[in-house]
């Protein structure tokens, strides 16, 4: 099968009405960016990635949650 090569601009006017253009892919233009990992963080430990493995979070909801529901008692109060 012989290669097909893509018209050129002035080709497309003698084109006929209702045929289809053939685009070779030839490759990348351009390199793929360099990864720089001297400035990426490690990534994350399994035990890091759990819930409690931020225990001030989880302290902060428990205040938070606390002060909320005195609030209700107290709003609520006769």
């Amino acid at each position: 099968m012989p290669p097909v090569e893509a018209p050129s601009r002035r080709g497309r006017s003698t084109q006929q009405q209702g045929e289809r253009r053939t685009i070779v892919i030839r490759g990348q233009v351009a390199p793929p960016p360099a990864v720089r990992s001297a400035h990426r963080r490690p990534p994350r430990r399994a035990h890091e990635r759990i819930a409690g493995a931020r225990p001030d979070r989880a302290a902060l909801w428990a205040v938070l949650m606390g002060v909320f529901l005195i609030l209700i008692a107290l709003m609520t109060a006769h």
